[in-house]
């Protein structure tokens, strides 16, 4: 991705051949393939230290446990967070997402409260906000796109206009997975934040390509999945200011999230914890810290260029097909 640095034979799987050819794999933004870094790292977790966290002192379930919790602070260097806690280990983007849409909005939302979304957002930043606004009574409202083909991004003139007091949440995308629209999240979260309103980034697409630092965006939540940038799948990751995921109850019950069960009471444990309930993904958050490990390496700046440059080939021999238009 570098000039000189040849990154394919990281990729065990692009070792095979497809029809008599070497495979080339273009779907990443779907599920990106694994470097032999993580895939190593998920063996020797597995071959070596086994074992569940928080719940044992024996020494597997204690060297387990440290390298889940040095995990969870390596991903908050990934993403410029100053605080381990506020790293939330979750299943992906959309259990993030669905995450905020119950524990927060039930606490914060009311009839006439407003959910600003953008008419760029993937499913799973949509539905979930959906059902939130039915059973709180808020209203959905969209930021639309410029352009039949929204080549130009989002209507900032609208934007504006749908800043009002009434919208408590803005949730975007920051990198579009289907038009490839890299959003100034920066500027739209400091615009929500003149209103009141907390923001929620999708950074699905972006977090594995692009430089981000969640205190220079500003942001208040911030999702993304570990299988789209190199790590395992069936885990992810949810940002949350500190201050905003105390305040929130939990999401889903069950063991590693109590301080206390009584028959008929039960006390939480503080934030992160009371958002991990059950036995969590321990390898795939290992594995997932690997991953930052390996995109580092490469430097995000040198693959975005990396991804512009790809982009402007494409573009150049698409332009040579007659009747075509990029």
């Amino acid at each position: 991705m570098r000039p000189g640095l040849d990154t394919r034979p990281d990729f065990p799987i692009l070792d095979q051949q497809v029809n008599g050819k070497p495979l080339v794999y273009l779907d990443n933004g779907a599920t990106s393939q694994k470097p032999r870094q993580v895939i190593d790292a998920l063996s020797a977790f597995y071959l070596h230290d086994n074992a569940n966290v928080h719940r044992g002192l024996h020494a597997l379930s204690m060297r387990a446990t440290e390298a889940f919790e040095k995990a969870r602070a390596r991903v908050a260097r990934f993403i410029g967070a100053a605080d381990p806690a506020e790293i939330v280990f979750t299943t992906g983007t959309t259990d993030g997402i669905n995450l905020v849409a119950f524990s927060w909005a039930e606490q914060n939302l009311r009839p006439g409260d407003v959910i600003l979304l953008t008419e760029m957002e993937h499913h799973s930043n949509i539905v979930p906000w959906q059902l939130a606004a039915a059973r709180t009574g808020a209203t959905l409202r969209y930021v639309p796109v410029i352009g039949d083909d929204a080549e130009h991004g989002l209507d900032l003139g609208a934007l504006d206009r749908l800043l009002t007091p009434q919208v408590k949440l803005f949730a975007f995308t920051h990198l579009s997975n289907t038009l490839g629209i890299l959003n100034d999240a920066a500027l739209l979260c400091a615009r929500a934040r003149a209103v009141g309103a907390v923001t929620l980034i999708d950074a699905a697409q972006s977090v594995g390509h692009e430089p981000l630092d969640v205190h220079a965006l500003g942001c208040d939540f911030l999702v993304f999945s570990s299988h789209k940038m190199c790590g395992p799948t069936g885990g992810g990751v949810l940002y949350g200011r500190r201050h905003l995921l105390d305040t929130m109850p939990p999401y889903r019950g069950g063991g590693g999230m109590i301080e206390n069960v009584e028959f008929g009471h039960s006390t939480w444990k503080p934030a992160p914890e009371r958002f991990e309930a059950g036995t969590p993904h321990i390898a795939g958050a290992i594995g997932l810290a690997v991953a930052c490990d390996y995109l580092d390496s490469i430097g995000r700046p040198a693959i975005s260029a990396h991804d512009h440059h790809l982009g402007a080939l494409a573009r150049a021999a698409l332009d040579e097909f007659p009747g075509v238009r990029v």
